[in-house]
């Protein structure tokens, strides 16, 4: 790769950053080009050049770290629920504040929405992948309610509850959500 390239491809990589860090805090609306130039080194119009619009941009970003967070949530092959929840927990360490930030803002602005939209399918089929033990004892009603209550019990928002706004540790966050999860296990 020539110099020029790779200078094109660090300012690229530069902008990105600064951008996943203020869609993460900020309100899109409150977000600014000038704000995600000024945080990458550029001008505004080195970001207009590369990305167009603060709306692509956020495209662009959310096509690079879909497959990061999907990947960061995933359990090893053959792993039982207490490992996965590990795993899970962990990704809510990392991701979870960008996250509830989407969420607060998904009626707001539609590709915001699609994202959260998207999480909420994914959390579903990761309940339904690592769960099957308690899912699979039952049928029909019974089996939506026990889904229903163990995304609950897995959410992002019960991770929030305990860890942010009770104070739990994350050891302790984990011990409680196994906790519920053993509950629906004697439904």
């Amino acid at each position: 790769m020539g110099v020029r390239a790779e200078t094109e491809r660090a300012t690229g990589e530069a902008i990105l950053s600064a951008a996943l860090g203020a869609f993460s805090r900020d309100l899109f609306d409150r977000v600014t080009l000038q704000s995600i130039a000024d945080a990458s080194g550029v001008t505004v119009q080195t970001v207009i050049r590369r990305f167009g619009s603060k709306e692509h941009l956020f495209a662009v970003l959310a096509e690079r770290e879909t497959p990061r967070i999907l990947a960061s949530r995933e359990a090893p092959d053959g792993s039982d629920l207490s490992a996965a929840l590990e795993i899970l927990i962990d990704h809510y360490e990392t991701d979870g504040e960008t996250i509830l930030n989407f969420v607060r803002q998904e009626h707001l602005f539609e590709p915001i929405r699609k994202i959260v939209e998207q999480g909420r399918r994914i959390h579903c089929e990761w309940v339904e992948r690592y769960c099957r033990e308690i899912l699979d004892r039952t049928s029909g009603v019974n089996r939506a309610r026990l889904l229903n209550a163990a995304i609950a019990a897995t959410d992002l928002g019960t991770w929030k509850l305990l860890r942010r706004d009770r104070g739990l540790e994350q050891s302790e966050v984990l011990a409680v959500m196994h906790e519920l999860l053993h509950g629906l296990r004697r439904k």
